[in-house]
């Protein structure tokens, strides 16, 4: 790959001012490394010349062992541009990178993907933003591709394991994905350019499928830093907040995002309704569904939310109402399921509860996988709260994600109390609250 050009590094050191999140000395240390480099004075980069020309400090009386000015920011330097380029400069054409033992910075090309590979990689973004079957297979296909061009990317293999995530929540058979996913985030996390999407990869296995709290919340810990405020609101990590009892934390991240991005971002205000139902705050997640149900009236889960909180204050009948208007084929939202069977069973109709746990293991006998969680809502409509913890069970086993939002979602209050239920929530180790 050729030497890259003093064009090429002052626009690359242009594209970090405008869009990397760093403190002032940082930057005017940055930019001072790289003049000088650029300039062919490398050689004479040293800490006291550093510190008198960038900090101000006096040349003939700077002492680095009294004062670490230097090495304490070229150290925060390093972290802050792994970090952003693992972040915002992911598409950055060319890295500014600072080895440790040296204050000459290097200057790297980045191996460009085709435009095919760029485009189906900004596409199977899109496609995961659909938050459906078809969009998580479309999403895979594309990463699928990209991947045969380019095996190591980090990004791809990151999004392929949380698209595999996400799709055991949607009809897909949650233990082989959630596999999947672990391998795909193991490898995701080996190039020497991590993206902050393989550590929140890796948190999604370790809280899905191994239940494994602890490591997932460093993973989480480890994506947060390198990917700020959008790795804080996306839907995982909210996700895991909510299983160790902090919902609370979710909702500041999402509400930032909202405020950032406005309410015409479906998933996040989707995402921050969500949260405040599982907060038990229903006035204002009555608030935000309606705000995003004007934005965005054609996005199911502003349905989905407004059926859940209304089957949360005592009108399941107007939950049921609500599902039948929902703007996306049943088929297409394996999470809604169960859901219209336990309103209509709430509503005084047990009989078509249990009539749909039959259409359930009907379409199962055919190979189907159907998510185990969406049985026992069915089981709860028809009265049968035994049956109900049963089919809990067995979506434990199959590692069903939902699993992290057991004690949290609201249909559950209806078997809170049930000794079976209470030692699930203990096996699966969600906190209480």
């Amino acid at each position: 790959m050729s030497r890259p050009d003093e064009y090429e590094v002052t626009h690359a050191l242009d594209l970090i001012r405008r869009n990397a999140e760093m403190p002032p000395g940082e930057l005017r240390l940055m930019t001072y490394l790289v003049e000088a480099t650029l300039a062919g004075r490398g050689e004479n980069l040293h800490q006291r010349s550093i510190a008198a020309d960038v900090f101000g400090r006096s040349i003939t009386e700077f002492d680095p062992r009294a004062d670490s000015i230097v090495r304490t920011t070229a150290a925060n330097l390093r972290e802050s541009l792994q970090a952003y380029y693992a972040g915002r400069g992911q598409a950055d054409p060319l890295t500014i990178e600072l080895a440790k033992g040296t204050y000459v910075p290097t200057f790297c090309p980045r191996a460009p993907l085709s435009p095919q590979a760029t485009g189906r990689l900004w596409s199977a973004r899109t496609a995961m933003e659909k938050r459906s079957v078809s969009g998580y297979r479309e999403a895979i296909g594309h990463l699928d591709a990209v991947l045969s061009e380019s095996p190591a990317l980090s990004l791809a293999l990151a999004l392929k394991a949380e698209a595999l995530a996400s799709q055991a929540i949607h009809g897909s058979r949650p233990r082989p994905n959630l596999e999947q996913a672990r391998v795909l985030a193991e490898r995701a996390i080996e190039p020497s350019r991590t993206v902050w999407q393989a550590w929140l990869a890796k948190g999604i296995v370790e809280q899905a499928l191994e239940w494994n709290w602890a490591d997932a919340a460093e993973s989480y810990r480890k994506a947060l830093e390198m990917g700020g405020a959008e790795a804080a609101a996306h839907v995982w990590h909210t996700s895991f907040v909510v299983a160790r009892g902090r919902p609370w934390e979710g909702i500041s991240h999402l509400q930032r995002a909202v405020d950032h991005f406005g309410y015409s971002n479906s998933n996040c205000i989707g995402d921050l309704s969500m949260l405040l139902l599982l907060a038990r705050d229903y006035e204002s997640a009555e608030a935000t569904i309606d705000a995003g149900l004007e934005a965005t009236p054609g996005y199911y889960q502003h349905y989905l939310n407004r059926a859940i909180l209304l089957e949360a204050r005592g009108d399941p009948k107007g939950a049921v109402r609500v599902l039948d208007q929902t703007p996306l084929r049943m088929i297409e939202r394996p999470v809604t399921w169960g859901l219209r069977a336990l309103c209509a069973g709430l509503s005084g109709s047990p009989a078509v509860a249990r009539r749909r746990v039959s259409w359930l293991r009907a379409i199962e006998k055919t190979g189907r996988y159907i998510p185990q969680s969406q049985v026992a809502a069915c089981w709860i409509g028809a009265g049968n709260p035994d049956e109900a913890v049963r089919s809990l069970e067995r979506a434990a086993d199959d590692r069903d994600p939902i699993a992290a939002w057991f004690w949290a979602y609201p249909m559950t209050r209806h078997l809170r109390g049930h000794s079976g239920f209470e030692r699930l929530i203990d096996q699966i180790g969600v906190i209480r609250y």
